[in-house]
């Protein structure tokens, strides 16, 4: 299609979606990821529209992934501007540097331990007799709940084995490999309670599809990026993702489980982490091993900890303890108080929601020695001592006054927002931050905005569009920034003339333009 004719279709849509409405000029701006759409839809008023998404979808089913934006005024003329070089709008991104990372989110190519390099050997004979034998015991303990024996596909030989260790790159732990010599399948018995091991197949393809590994938690640069620490402490890396946490199985519910082949210094090789739909924050650690988790299940099995409400199922789930969440969730929300006393466990809190506090010195936090997100929203005043805080690595500030005096040098911390500030931000504690890899000042009224520049170690920024141009008509221009997000709803044709003086030695943005009117309803 040309862009001619998209251009019209989507004036003309814009135009149905507006016909009980009064306006000057609308918009109708659709980020198109190849894979779906968003759409964002409004009059210059602000009033939201809704065009026909069965006729948005038809039109962009077929074409490339972009930004494509089309302005309409009352008089039928129309603008339309496309472009695959701005990350997203509203607000917009632009990424320079694709390959950025924040902390703990590494990129593909962590090294694999020496332990777990394929070798072609056998199963461990001693490990594979153990897993048989939990097996068979398991199987004996199914069939006289459920009358019948488990539904399990034959074993994998050690040569197929071999060759799927080849294919991924690493030996998988003696126990899981003993696993699928006994059953290369189980059709959701129950042999490691919730979850479910899948065909050896599916292991490598899974791992060869994308990047290596899993998981891949808020990796992109617009992500806010904090990992936390997995519980209990030491044992898993934290990590966002890892090469070598290699998926196996699933509860079949939108959770998964890996095998971790590059544990933290506390950790086994071979331990069970879980990622998935439910399970937000840092993976969970599951257990020590494939052959802890059967012989979990085979004890509670035994001592008639089980749910057999459906025994026509063949799913026979034991009240196994690694299924068991921990007692405290890493994050933790407090409204209109300051009182941690409702904090069951301060030490394990390592995020905080800190909701409409009034007037608060963040001192008062002092006891969650283990805090690595603070988010602060609607305050009255804010006093940002941050110096209890060891781990505090990101904070997000909302409030009307806030006074920096405090915010002493901080070596973990790497990012900083703050939005709301009613009056002129002192910019000269953000100078003293060694390692601020990140900092939102967008909306504010920063004097010393120039001082940007200062920030060595600064590589995504947060302004509005009036505060980059600011800055580029000073002369300032940033070339470390690996990104920059801009508020504001700046047009589309403006923010690729802000990419353009941002990179002006670099690549000219791609960008498709037309226009015309359409005729009279």
């Amino acid at each position: 299609m040309e862009p001619g004719d998209i251009a019209r279709e989507m004036a003309r849509l814009l135009r149905e979606s507006t016909r009980s409405v009064e306006f000057a000029s609308a918009v109708l701006r659709i980020h198109n990821t190849g894979g779906g759409f968003s759409v964002q839809a409004e009059t210059k008023s602000g009033r939201y529209l809704s065009p026909d998404m069965a006729g948005l979808s038809k039109l962009f089913r077929s074409l490339p992934s972009s930004i494509y934006e089309v302005r309409l005024s009352h008089t039928g003329e129309y603008a339309f501007l496309a472009t695959p070089d701005v990350g997203t709008m509203s607000p917009a991104w632009l990424v320079f540097d694709d390959g950025f990372r924040y902390p703990g989110h590494p990129m593909p190519g962590l090294p694999l331990p020496g332990r777990s390099r394929p070798t072609g050997a056998p199963t461990d004979p001693a490990v594979l007799a153990r897993i048989t034998a939990l097996a068979t015991e398991f199987a004996g303990l199914y069939g006289k709940i459920k009358g019948h024996a488990p539904d399990w596909e034959p074993g994998h030989t050690e040569a197929e084995l071999a060759e799927a260790e080849e294919r991924v790159g690493a030996r998988l732990p003696e126990d899981l490999r003993a696993l699928f010599r006994v059953t290369s399948w189980d059709n959701e018995s129950g042999l490691l309670g919730r979850y479910a091991h899948d065909p050896l197949p599916m292991l490598v393809e899974r791992y060869l599809d994308g990047d290596p590994g899993s998981y891949g938690w808020e990796d992109p640069v617009s992500e806010e990026g904090v990992v936390f620490e997995s519980s209990p402490a030491g044992r898993v890396k934290r990590l966002s993702r890892d090469d070598w946490w290699i998926t196996f199985g699933s509860d079949h519910a939108g959770d998964f489980v890996a095998v971790d082949l590059d544990p933290a210094e506390a950790g086994d090789s071979g331990q069970i982490l879980e990622y998935g739909r439910n399970v937000w924050g840092p993976v969970r650690y599951v257990a020590a091993s494939i052959t802890a988790m059967m012989e979990e299940v085979i004890r509670a099995l035994k001592a008639d900890e089980y749910d057999n409400d459906e025994p026509e199922s063949p799913y026979l789930v034991a009240d196994a303890s690694f299924h068991d969440e921990s007692a405290r969730a890493h994050d933790q929300v407090l409204s209109e108080t300051t009182d941690l006393g409702e904090v069951g466990d301060p030490e394990l809190v390592q995020e905080l929601y800190l909701n409409d506090p009034g007037s608060v010195d963040l001192a008062v936090l002092n006891r969650l020695s283990s805090l690595r997100h603070l988010r602060v929203n609607r305050a009255d005043s804010v006093v940002t001592d941050f110096s209890r805080f060891p781990l505090l690595e990101a904070a997000s500030i909302e409030t009307s006054k806030v006074d920096l005096t405090r915010l002493a040098v901080h070596p973990a911390l790497w990012s900083l927002s703050l939005a709301g500030v009613k009056h002129p931000i002192d910019f000269g504690p953000l100078a003293g931050l060694p390692g601020l890899l990140r900092l939102g000042l967008a909306g504010l009224d920063v004097p010393e905005l120039e001082r940007v520049g200062e920030l060595s170690s600064l590589r995504v920024l947060t302004l509005d569009d009036g505060q980059v141009r600011r800055l580029l008509d000073a002369g300032v221009t940033l070339p470390s920034l690996a990104a920059i997000e801009i508020t504001g709803g700046a047009p589309l044709a403006e923010i690729v003339r802000l990419r353009r003086r941002l990179r002006p030695d670099g690549p000219a943005p791609e960008v498709i333009e037309a226009s015309g009117t359409l005729a009279a309803p």
